[in-house]
């Protein structure tokens, strides 16, 4: 069974200690992680995806960049990348993936990633009709994904119920960074809200797995982005 340190405890920084949170994939299989623009999103979900490729060396990561600016350019002609309208493209490849595990076609469960960046924008871009077809995708791979070892990470603004629906109950590690929205906090954090002080900084926020241990926490610093983007090619190509 895989562990990652995704997260530092930064209730524990102020008496001198470095505590890593770790994630055990096979527990917690999927991740929302919301913020609004310079809260430190994507510098987070790299490192989280460069630690997957990394320590999971058979892992195979399928990255749906709706946003399309330069974060990840530098995966441009992998094979699992998709960048804007092309992500519609990557979530049905992905989607035909995980059917074939669950048709026994497939036999394979090495671990399958799929990280979609700005979830809410990509569904305010299709046609409601198509949109409703999408989430029914993605709310199949959350609640039946763990048996076949398939995990979905969702980065994105804010976390608007209208775009998942019931199946928001199946993520199962939620991070919130910087200071969220009322909505934010009200959809995922409702039982936290008086204990989320409005004094969250570029990296900081809290986190929650399956509903409790609720903790403030600081992400890493990265030292080596070469080595980094290096990792989440390798978990995008092989």
């Amino acid at each position: 069974m895989h562990m990652i340190e995704i997260l530092i405890n930064e209730g524990l920084i102020s008496y001198g200690l470095t505590s890593y949170i770790n994630w055990l994939p096979h527990k917690s299989p999927h991740i929302i992680v919301i913020g609004s623009t310079g809260s430190g999103k994507t510098y987070f979900t790299k490192l989280l995806l460069g630690k997957i490729a990394l320590k999971i060396e058979d892992s195979q990561i399928y990255i749906c960049d709706f946003k399309g600016d330069d974060d990840f350019d530098f995966l441009s002609g992998c094979e699992r990348f998709y960048k804007f309208a092309d992500c519609q493209n990557g979530l049905q490849m992905f989607y035909e993936r995980f059917k074939m595990r669950q048709s026994g076609e497939d036999k394979t469960r090495n671990m399958i990633v799929l990280f979609f960046d700005e979830w809410a924008s990509y569904c305010n871009f299709l046609d409601k009709k198509v949109i409703e077809e999408e989430k029914k995708k993605l709310s199949n791979l959350l609640m039946l994904g763990r048996s076949f070892n398939v995990n979905v990470i969702v980065s994105q603004q804010r976390a608007d119920a209208q775009y998942f629906s019931t199946a928001r109950d199946n993520f199962n590690v939620v991070i919130g960074l910087g200071n969220l929205s009322d909505e934010s906090k009200g959809m995922f954090f409702s039982e936290y809200k008086k204990l989320m002080l409005p004094n969250r900084t570029q990296g900081t926020g809290y986190m929650l797995n399956n509903g409790t241990d609720f903790t403030p926490v600081k992400v890493p610093t990265i030292s080596d982005f070469d080595k980094l983007h290096y990792y989440i090619k390798e978990g995008a190509t092989r």
